[in-house]
């Protein structure tokens, strides 16, 4: 890294990274260099509330304490955990054949058979092949760090954002890096496809 170059703690990443600007009305935003989250934007209020968030995770433990932290943290007040990317299509229509809406899916990237990645852009063709105006926001989690061709998979997903659970996936830590991160995910700018 370049003595001259910025680092920032990016929430989503988990981490400091380096970061680049980008010209706006009245200055510049700060931006993190490997997931391109604003930095320099005020946090959103965390959003509570919404009326339901899917999850899908292939880690039993991580799956509960998720669905724990979102219901405990008042995010929604109904949370479905789904144990795989399979699974979590399969409610995803059942949800969808009632006319109920998913406010937000958080799906791990890295799951077998089918990868987060995948189950959103099935997500993606579902909503569409349904005439479901509005795409679902969705949030990744992943382990692993973010790598430009999966930033590139995540892009066709939008609107979307990307968290590492890294070493701050402790509830404590955790939950306020997802106030954040969804926060940004459900700005005005953020919601267009």
């Amino acid at each position: 890294m370049d003595a001259n170059e910025a680092t920032h703690y990016c929430p989503s990443c988990g981490e400091k990274v380096p970061t680049y600007t980008v010209p706006r009305a009245g200055g510049v935003e700060v931006r993190c260099a490997p997931c391109g989250l604003p930095l320099s934007l005020e946090a959103s209020p965390p959003l509570r509330g919404l009326a339901c968030i899917m999850t899908a995770d292939d880690d039993m433990f991580f799956r509960s304490v998720l669905t724990d932290l979102l219901s405990e943290r008042g995010m929604a007040t109904d949370v479905i955990a789904a144990e795989s990317g399979a699974h979590f299509l399969a409610l995803a229509v059942e949800r969808f054949r009632k006319n109920l809406p998913i406010k937000l899916a958080i799906l791990d990237i890295i799951m077998q058979p089918l990868d987060g990645v995948t189950t959103a852009l099935a997500l993606r063709a579902i909503e569409q092949g349904m005439n479901i105006t509005q795409p679902t926001p969705v949030l990744f989690l992943s382990a692993a760090r973010l790598e430009d061709a999966t930033y590139r998979r995540l892009s066709q997903c939008r609107p979307a954002r990307y968290l590492n659970k890294g070493l701050d996936a402790t509830p404590d830590k955790l939950g306020p890096r997802l106030d954040n991160v969804i926060g940004h995910l459900f700005r005005p700018e953020h919601q267009q496809t």
